[in-house]
């Protein structure tokens, strides 16, 4: 399935929202991806995953995926796969920790996936966490990359969909005082 009906599909679900919006990186954009409108769609996620894991060149022992929406997305990839799936959930001090289930062994080939990428950061941090455990990272993927700066390392998505986004000081819709709408974990 290429990128056009990949972005169709997220669109007949809604998960595509136009306005003004903060993102979970603290930078604003005209449009937001609401991950969550993809994840409560079985149908389309599992076209998007199967687009994700068309595009994974190497074998695996387990996925990780980071918790909360990276979770279902890795659960899925793992099911398609047919391997065990791990997740890494935030600790105390907001590192990200492989702390349930049977977690991962030493020298196991993982591979890495999470729903939306802006910053890398919580991909960066469940990259951290796996190798704390002693896993080697072989490939990481993402669902929907929307990146502008992606963090320097070598992944695939499944849908790359790239906008502008801009600090506070530089966003033009805060210039014409357009309302800001907080998403995704903003309060």
């Amino acid at each position: 399935m290429n990128s056009e009906k990949l972005l169709l599909l997220a669109r007949e679900c809604e998960a595509i929202k136009e306005g003004h919006f903060l993102l979970r990186s603290g930078m604003h954009s005209g449009v937001y991806v609401e991950k969550f409108h993809l994840l409560e769609n079985p149908s389309v996620l599992i076209k998007f995953v199967n687009e994700l894991v068309s595009k994974l060149n190497l074998s695996f022992d387990r996925v990780v995926g980071p918790a909360l929406g990276g979770m279902i997305v890795a659960y899925e990839v793992a099911k398609q796969l047919n391997i065990p799936v791990s997740y890494a959930e935030k600790s105390a001090d907001g590192a990200f920790v492989v702390r349930r289930g049977h977690g991962i062994s030493k020298g196991e080939k993982i591979l890495v996936v999470d729903d939306v990428m802006t910053t890398g950061g919580s991909l960066l941090k469940t990259l951290k966490a796996v190798e704390e455990k002693g896993g080697e990272v072989a490939q990481v993927a993402v669902l929907v990359d929307r990146a502008n700066n992606p963090p320097d390392l070598s992944y695939v998505s499944a849908l790359r969909y790239v906008l502008p986004a801009y600090s506070q000081e530089e966003c033009p819709l805060c210039k014409k005082g357009v309302p800001l709408i907080s998403l995704g974990g903003h309060p």
